[in-house]
């Protein structure tokens, strides 16, 4: 989702079509493995010309590759032996040759082993559910994946998942059961309730594994070779690439309906208000989708047990072309439906804003970006940054005195959008420069004449705020055009790479699709010559989290596989500043002094971390029916605790800063009354008015 469709030099996609054309001339149909033998080899020698940083293809990458394959189809270690592995151990170094040659044999090989230890593996779940688990026993079932270590034999195998059916047992019953003291009947008399339960879940579990097609297994393979060079260069197939289209538009043609698979039937579990299916009436919440025909002559085909992104696949279409639908009713009943497919807007990724009134009758404008989205089909269609024009442009007639753009957790999306969007704070200036490392840059510029917004601003950022909210909360902080104000973190996310999308077809003259590269093109640089790539943005001023950040920290780009280094260029020349250096320290030293005085916040944040911090750490569980259970109370309390104290911080964050709103949505006053971190950056903004320049 972070990156940005841009022309490359055509020169350079000539020769590898040209490449491509004559050493990779099938006829089509492809078989499967041919399919698999070009896509391979497309995407080498894509990155070999493109990837800005190129790496060695030796041993070492071949034993990386390895290892991360396996971590990635058995990363709790309960399918594979130790003996398969040393089966496979003359493949460790050879992956590198196959990778040059666009040879799958090494994937052919491990799948084929793994469809056979996940057949083996079903029936041993289902002989050790047929008999009752011994909870007197005293013994221990470890989570920490750190000490899983692949079974030795057929016994160790065995145990491993008899110890993990057990604790799902365990788990089960004590969560069902509603007494207020568990008495060791109570417990005996549910035990058996529970076994079926988890023999439920363990088919389902099974089941969803072996529907999966060898195109959906053969993605995850391409895309641990594809992770060695950079965490964001990834391969989708057709159907993922429709996929990731939807996310970063926020737009689909189809029926309006959200499906969830229950037991192998598609079934409705959200209707889209002015969709086809909520016009149509004739769908219900709880409907199960049983047939479905792409168009009303075509044959129906029964999707009952298929993969439900495949399922969800037949039901899209075009705007205007219709669907012909078999529903199997609530009451048992079965119907057909003939609906008309059209434009689905999935409303939560867009811009939104709210107008927020103070004490003194002021007013100020939240805006609310998930996502600098655009529609990769359609350079005409529904992006972030018209979107951002509206709302400033409504805010502005409000008159308010301020805004607040809050960032917190985009991921980023359109380069395009993000530099239009700083332009509208900045004007014409250039907001980043972008190339590889070591090359001169090209500086990207704002096409913005007349500044849109010149009054005070405040861009909030989390550790999940990265790539282009990287760049807007960077261009806003290197020209001191407002303040950053992080939540629990000194720095945003840190990813300052570029990504573009390659078609594998581009060059390729085939009847079917091959999928999609994203890979990354470039690196993008701030006005002030660092890269955000792994440093992310420093906040101005950072508030304390309600919650304890190491479980957040693994997440961040500096902890990713691979990632790409930190580096800098040369900074813009006569960088111009907005507000003076005393002005921004006065507004931060306003800010820190205001939470210094409200010691119950830091306090019951310090408390909550403690709580959290103490409980993260718990890697393994009694299996014992008495030890378990007083260990669950002990979770049990310490949530109960920590939820009390959210309370009691919300309470606090509302008597700090009691404000009126004015609603343009039904979930914003309930929201916004419990987000003190929204509450302090709107005292932020007065603080702007008050201070004099």
């Amino acid at each position: 989702m972070n990156f940005k469709i841009k022309k490359l030099n055509d020169i350079k996609y000539i020769i590898i079509g040209f490449f491509f054309i004559f050493s990779l001339s099938f006829c089509s149909p492809l078989g499967e493995q041919e399919k698999h033998r070009i896509i391979l080899k497309s995407i080498y020698k894509t990155l070999y010309f493109l990837h800005p940083t190129p790496i060695s293809i030796d041993n070492n990458f071949s034993q990386k590759v390895y290892d991360k394959f396996f971590e990635k189809l058995d990363n709790q270690k309960r399918f594979f032996l130790q003996q398969d592995l040393e089966d496979f151990y003359l493949y460790r170094e050879k992956i590198d040759e196959f990778w040059i040659h666009g040879d799958p044999t090494f994937f052919n090989i491990i799948m084929k082993r793994f469809f056979r230890r996940v057949k083996e593996a079903e029936f041993i779940c289902f002989q050790i559910l047929k008999k009752s688990f011994d909870f007197n026993q005293k013994e221990i079932y470890i989570l920490e994946k750190q000490k899983f270590s692949y079974p030795k034999n057929q016994e160790e195998w065995i145990e491993k998942w008899r110890k993990y059916l057990k604790y799902m047992t365990l788990l089960e019953t004590i969560t069902s059961t509603k007494e207020k003291k568990f008495l060791k009947n109570a417990f005996f008399n549910e035990e058996k309730r529970s076994r079926k339960k988890v023999e439920e879940y363990i088919q389902e579990y099974f089941r969803k594994i072996k529907i999966k097609k060898e195109s959906d297994w053969f993605s995850r393979y391409v895309n641990v070779i594809t992770s060695q060079y950079d965490p964001h260069t990834n391969y989708f197939s057709p159907k993922e690439k429709e996929i990731f289209d939807l996310n970063i538009s926020g737009q689909t043609e189809g029926i309006g309906v959200e499906l969830q698979d229950d037991k192998g039937f598609p079934t409705v579990v959200k209707l889209i208000i002015g969709g086809p299916a909520w016009k149509n009436k004739k769908i219900e919440i709880g409907d199960r989708i049983i047939r479905v025909a792409k168009n009303v002559n075509s044959e129906s085909k029964n999707i009952v047990g298929m993969l439900l992104e495949n399922s969800i696949r037949l039901i899209r279409g075009k705007k205007g072309s219709k669907v012909k639908l078999t529903i199997q009713k609530k009451n048992g009943s079965i119907e057909e439906v003939i609906l008309t497919r059209d434009r689905i807007e999935t409303k939560e990724i867009f811009a939104k804003s709210v107008i927020i009134l103070d004490k003194n009758k002021d007013k100020y404008g939240l805006i609310c970006l998930p996502e600098f989205y655009f529609n990769p089909e359609n350079k005409n269609g529904r992006n972030a940054a018209q979107d951002m024009k509206k709302i400033i442009q409504e805010l502005k007639k409000e008159n308010i005195k301020g805004i607040l753009i809050d960032i917190r957790n985009n991921g980023g999306g359109s380069l395009d959008a993000v530099i239009e969007i700083s332009g509208f704070f900045l004007g014409k200036v250039p907001i980043l420069q972008i190339g590889k490392p070591h090359k001169k840059k090209n500086i990207l510029k704002s096409h913005e004449n007349k500044v849109l917004w010149t009054g005070p601003l405040v861009i909030l950022v989390n550790e999940f705020s990265a790539s282009a909210s990287e760049i807007l909360a960077a261009a806003i902080k290197d020209y001191k055009r407002g303040i950053i104000v992080g939540v629990g973190s000194d720095q945003t996310y840190g990813k300052g790479t570029i990504q573009t999308i390659y078609p594998l077809n581009r060059f390729l003259h085939f009847n079917e699709e091959l999928g999609t590269l994203k890979f990354t093109i470039n690196k993008f640089y701030r006005v002030n010559g660092s890269s955000t790539q792994l440093k992310g943005v420093n906040p101005d001023i950072v508030l304390p989290r309600k919650n304890t950040k190491n479980i957040f920290l693994k997440f961040m780009e500096k902890n990713q596989t691979n990632p790409m280094k930190w580096d800098c260029t040369k900074p813009i020349p006569s960088l111009r500043y907005y507000y003076k250096n005393l002005y921004i320290e006065n507004i931060k030293y306003k800010s820190i002094k205001r939470l210094k005085r409200n010691k119950d916040f830091i306090t019951i944040c310090k408390t909550m971390q403690s709580l959290e911090n103490k409980f993260s750490n718990k890697k393994q569980f009694s299996l014992n029916w008495k030890e378990f259970y007083y260990e669950n109370l002990k979770i049990k309390k310490r949530n109960e605790n920590l939820k009390k104290l959210r309370n009691n911080l919300n309470t606090f964050g509302t008597k700090t800063f009691p404000i009126y709103y004015k609603i343009l949505s039904k979930e914003w006053k309930k929201n916004l009354s419990l987000d003190f971190y929204v509450s302090e950056c709107i005292n932020i903004l007065r603080d702007f008015n008050e201070i004099p320049q």
